[in-house]
């Protein structure tokens, strides 16, 4: 028991310091204009020489890799808040969304568009959020294995699945080849009803990317169990990367991009994520 005290004790404290530095880096951005000044420079520096790298590394629109970093800063505070003051999910991911909005409103309020800033900022913030609610639902859910059941759908599933990502990632060309004009007068669309300027192709596209191999990782949770959910996030690395040589090497017509796998294996791991919670959930159900 003194053990275990001991590790939520620190991990208590060690959250606290986390969330207090955080809070106050954020505060230092929105209050100080050459601070703020000196972070986006260094963060474009940062972009700039990861897109020299070249392979199609970063090449969707500027502000759509500003959306992702600032969602990648919102998703561990629902774990650092929950740590931080003990509470169950939903209660620490809304104490974190009320958090992150009122400070990215003030990170909005220094820049010439607030409006517009904040309308970006509000979308990054709860794609992260949902995200990080998603973290922490994993972190707290038992590690159940995998069920009879859950192998022989997740078994069956996986082959129809494995047979569409073959066709879309071997085509010979792009599979949205012919609905591209259609794609960008739905895009110029959106934009006039209120969607930010940065959500254009390239981040489009990437998000259909992340999306199209969540079920990669969930189903392979359901086949090896949530203790091995880290399988389900391999898996989609290895595959997006077998498709991107694969198209350097066969398909002329098809472009390998780093973005690809980036995006591919994101979305595995949402995937295995969620097959953890599910798996879960169907544990505690039986345990009833």
């Amino acid at each position: 028991m003194t053990s275990a005290f001991r590790t939520a004790s620190a991990r208590t404290s060690f959250a606290r310091a986390v969330l207090a530095a955080g809070t106050a880096v954020l505060i230092a951005l929105a209050s100080l204009p050459w601070v703020a000044t000196a972070a986006v420079e260094a963060f474009r520096a940062v972009v700039t020489v990861l897109r020299g790298a070249g392979h199609g590394l970063l090449s969707v629109e500027d502000g759509f890799v500003t959306a992702m970093a600032v969602t990648a800063v919102a998703i561990p505070f629902p774990a650092l808040v929950a740590f931080a003051v003990p509470t169950d999910s939903r209660r620490a991911t809304g104490w974190a969304a009320l958090g992150a909005m009122v400070l990215g409103g003030l990170l909005a309020l220094r820049t010439s568009t607030p409006g517009t800033t904040w309308v970006s900022v509000v979308i990054a913030i709860v794609v992260g959020l949902a995200l990080g609610w998603l973290v922490l639902a994993a972190m707290r859910a038992p590690l159940a294995p995998a069920t009879p059941r859950s192998r022989r759908v997740a078994g069956w599933v996986i082959v129809v699945y494995g047979v569409g990502v073959l066709i879309v990632g071997f085509a010979g060309s792009p599979v949205d080849a012919g609905a591209h004009p259609l794609i960008i007068r739905a895009l110029d669309a959106a934009h006039r009803v209120g969607v930010p300027d940065w959500f254009g192709y390239g981040a489009l596209e990437f998000t259909a990317n992340v999306l199209f191999f969540v079920p990669l990782g969930l189903l392979v949770v359901l086949l090896v169990g949530a203790r091995r959910w880290w399988v389900g996030a391999a898996a989609g690395l290895v595959v997006s990367a077998c498709i991107e040589t694969g198209q350097a090497v066969f398909l002329p017509a098809r472009f390998a991009s780093l973005d690809d796998v980036l995006s591919n294996t994101s979305g595995a791991v949402i995937g295995a994520l969620v097959g953890v919670v599910v798996l879960g959930w169907g544990a505690r159900r039986r345990a009833r």
